[in-house]
């Protein structure tokens, strides 16, 4: 069964292995998807599933920054 754990925990995983590989775009679009995800548990006022979510887009954001840095 799929679960919110288990969900952050895949971006957590591609949010590491897209910023080693250099991959900015796919990063942009995880990033998106995270977005989503966000959005939908602010508008069922899930606070901490949207702020575990937050939290991970703006680590998306981040590695995609730390990778523009590197170019």
């Amino acid at each position: 069964m799929l679960t919110i754990d288990a969900i952050a925990q895949y971006c957590e995983q591609e949010i590491a292995r897209l910023q080693l590989a250099g991959d900015r775009e796919e990063l942009r679009r995880l990033q998106l998807a995270i977005g989503v995800i966000m959005k939908a548990a602010e508008q069922v006022r899930d606070r901490e599933t949207a702020m575990r979510f937050r939290v991970l887009a703006a680590r998306a954001a981040n590695a995609q920054e730390l990778i523009a840095g590197e170019d």
